[in-house]
């Protein structure tokens, strides 16, 4: 078993865990502009779609897929966090991995994989680097077409 946790890598955890549960929140609320705002000013948020830069590019990102999900009338959603894992490194970053689920007004639509690279800045943990990978979707989703996926490559 590993060494006991000291005060900054709790607080570390904590506040990492709080950034990613702030998102799901602010991203199901259509809070677009804040949850954008959880980024650095270089942030990179890397979809399917490619790479954002930056608050205002991934308010871009926001802005394209909320349009497809609302022109295919799968609002409101919810997406949903498991297998969790926040990793503070030496430098002082922060390293997660989480497993997420998208269910919208028919069920559950699509699911994947979030990796992070936070940074703490001026108090505040911030994603420097979030890769959300679509693993899998069910069949009649929305979401090939929305984020350019292969229909017939990831369906379960």
């Amino acid at each position: 078993m590993g060494s006991p946790m000291d005060s900054t890598e709790i607080g570390a955890r904590i506040g990492v865990t709080d950034l990613m549960a702030t998102y799901q929140f602010l991203v199901d609320a259509g809070k677009i502009r804040q949850a954008a705002e959880l980024f650095v000013a270089d942030g990179v948020f890397q979809t399917e779609l490619g790479e954002f830069v930056g608050p205002e590019g991934v308010l871009e990102f926001f802005r394209r897929t909320k349009d497809g999900f609302m022109s295919a009338g799968f609002l409101p959603a919810r997406h949903y966090l498991s297998s969790v894992r926040v990793e503070p490194r030496p430098d002082g970053t922060v390293a997660t991995y989480a497993c997420f689920q998208y269910i919208g007004t028919r069920g559950l639509d699509h699911w994947g994989t979030y990796r992070d690279e936070a940074v703490e800045q001026d108090g505040r943990w911030l994603f420097a680097r979030r890769r959300a990978t679509v693993e899998g979707y069910v069949a009649g989703s929305p979401v090939p077409g929305i984020l350019g996926l292969d229909p017939a490559g990831l369906s379960a």
